[in-house]
């Protein structure tokens, strides 16, 4: 049974509070001598993403995902996602799903050649979205299994993580993101590293993001926008901002053969 849809004016006041909270001025305030800016200050950051569900059945559907990051940070100098997985359409407002992420990260750092730092991981996820209102919301929640080789020739080390996602969503043109109908977006991404080979406090990462899209047909839409990263340094009790421009170009396409109203 279809859940109710939450306030979308408490929708927008709480992913509000989370992006204001993750701001590089106000994380200092919260962890003062923590936070500090990205090490190679001048640098232009970008995140390229593709993002595609593909619907099969009532029930199923696949999906696919490519990331090309560029953020110059301590951490990293760039890195490659790809993730493929499995969807379970359980309701309109509920999909379940599995499957397999590749990554492999860069690291220059004065070395003659970039270090590479290959991760496999595991993942299995609850998405609950509702479409029906104006204010388009998703809550997910990932649970992730990861084996990261550090350093070259290194055994690979066993993390788990948790992820969860707020995403809103409000077209600019009547209430529906229907082809050629513009929308703004705003996200929030908290990340929870557990388990005994993590180090230093629960909270990984944090992504807040927020930007323009067009709904080019129902079935594709692209975005580009502002992303702040706050990444906790692996081997320092402190964390780092990343500032990015994030492009990102979405394809759903429906295999199904009946249309979706139409299906028992």
């Amino acid at each position: 049974m279809p859940t109710a849809p939450l306030p979308a004016r408490g929708l927008l006041l709480l992913t509000s509070l989370l992006l204001l909270s993750l701001h590089p001025g106000a994380a200092q305030q919260l962890h003062p001598g923590l936070i500090q800016a990205p090490t190679r200050p001048g640098t232009r950051n970008a995140w390229l993403l593709f993002f595609s569900d593909s619907r099969l059945s009532k029930r199923w559907g696949l999906h696919a995902e490519t990331q090309l990051i560029r953020a110059r940070t301590s951490e990293l100098d760039w890195q490659n996602v790809v993730r493929l997985g499995v969807n379970y359409h359980a309701a309109d407002v509920l999909v379940l799903s599995g499957g397999y992420a590749h990554s492999r990260s860069y690291l220059e750092a004065g070395y003659p050649t970039p270090l590479s730092a290959p991760e496999h991981r595991l993942y299995q996820q609850v998405q609950l979205q509702d479409h029906k209102s104006r204010v388009k919301f998703q809550h997910r929640y990932r649970l992730e299994q990861r084996w990261v080789q550090f350093m070259p020739m290194r055994s690979y080390t066993y993390l788990n993580r948790m992820r969860y996602q707020l995403r809103l969503a409000l077209p600019l043109i009547g209430r529906e993101l229907a082809p050629g109908v513009p929308f703004v977006v705003a996200s929030d991404e908290l990340f929870l590293g557990f388990g005994r080979h993590e180090t230093n406090s629960l909270i990984k990462q944090n992504r807040a993001y927020a930007g323009l899209g067009y709904q080019i047909s129902k079935a594709a839409s692209v975005e580009v926008g502002y992303l702040n990263q706050l990444v906790q340094l692996r081997q320092e009790n402190r964390y780092e901002v990343s500032e990015n421009i994030q492009l990102s170009l979405s394809f759903h396409p429906d295999f199904r053969r009946a249309a979706p109203e139409a299906e028992q």
